[in-house]
């Protein structure tokens, strides 16, 4: 098999996966693949697994969905049984629960005000949250192709990167529009003059700003920006866009 054949059967599978509802022994019995063959490739190929696992997760999201639809209509039929399991599950706060829930504590004297103690910074809360940020960035980056219908599995990875880059320069904006941030350094030289140079963070931030802009144009989006204002203006909103609804 060549290596083309090879990379249209990997994408192959992946789109399948998502067709068979994320059954990847399904899809592989579909495109007739060895399923010994589809487990040594998310082995050894990053770039496959990756996109498996994303056609998985799709394919996971939309059976929730259709349980959650179909719950609904039984709900709305009159069906008795998913009447209380709906209201077991999601009305717990009005009382539709067997668990006895706790009773408020009568108040006590309050105690004398003590200094609070200081935070330390815990690098894996912070590596979980931005992570955290990535992948919802994800989901709504697929969530928009979709509606736009552009998105396919084979898009995975790329819109994987896009995630990233979005959430790193959202990341790095907070840091330099601080108003503490200075953004060109006064340095002395060895004469004793003064010599003015911009901040690294800065260039980081631009450098960040083109590969974002590049990316999203990979996916096909951020394109009117070019016919009505320059390149930075029109992506400077597409991203304030961007933020404003994922809220």
């Amino acid at each position: 098999m060549t290596e083309q054949d090879r990379d249209k059967q990997k994408a192959a599978v992946v789109a399948e996966i998502v067709r068979s509802k994320g059954f990847k022994t399904v899809a592989c019995t579909n495109v007739g693949l060895n399923p010994r063959t589809f487990r040594q490739w998310m082995a050894t190929d990053a770039e496959f697994r990756q996109a498996v696992e994303d056609a998985v997760e799709i394919a996971r999201d939309y059976r929730d969905d259709m349980a959650e639809k179909k719950l609904f209509e039984n709900v709305e039929a009159g069906d008795v049984t998913s009447i209380i399991f709906y209201c077991k599950t999601r009305l717990k706060n009005r009382g539709y629960t067997e668990k006895v829930l706790p009773q408020p504590q009568p108040k006590q004297a309050l105690a004398q005000p003590t200094l609070p103690e200081p935070q330390i910074v815990d690098g894996e809360k912070i590596a979980a949250s931005i992570q955290k940020k990535i992948t919802a960035k994800k989901t709504y980056i697929v969530k928009l192709l979709k509606k736009q219908n552009k998105y396919t599995p084979e898009l995975s990875m790329q819109v994987k990167i896009t995630a990233q880059l979005l959430v790193r320069t959202e990341i790095l904006a907070e840091q330099i529009f601080d108003a503490n941030h200075k953004p060109v350094n006064m340095e002395l030289s060895r004469e004793g003059n003064e010599r003015e140079s911009i901040s690294p963070k800065e260039k980081l931030y631009l450098d960040l700003l083109t590969q974002s802009q590049k990316a999203l144009r990979a996916l096909g989006m951020n394109t009117d920006s070019r016919e009505r204002k320059t390149d930075n203006d029109g992506f400077a909103d597409f991203i304030n866009q961007f933020k404003d609804e994922e809220e």
